[in-house]
């Protein structure tokens, strides 16, 4: 099974703001629609695995609205978390 968080990424000047729900938190930049998607991946799994250090436990992903896109979570980490 693949977990997954959703993630909005949208337009702001010349650059593409992400953001994550269940992750307040988290927020990014990047300046492609291409590159936000490697950054979501990369800060979402960086998040997870400090988390995961502090054994604080993750919650669990939202149902992902039309706007938004999934993250995967790597499956070293996905193992650790259930």
């Amino acid at each position: 099974m693949k977990l997954a968080y959703p993630c909005r990424i949208k337009p702001k000047n010349d650059m593409y703001r992400i953001s994550f729900r269940d992750f307040k938190e988290l927020c990014a930049e990047s300046r492609s629609y291409e590159e936000a998607l490697e950054t979501a991946e990369e800060v979402l799994n960086n998040l997870l695995e400090i988390m995961l250090e502090e054994d604080e436990k993750p919650c669990s992903p939202s149902l992902p609205k039309a706007d938004e896109v999934l993250i995967p979570v790597r499956a070293g980490i996905y193992g650790r978390i259930f």
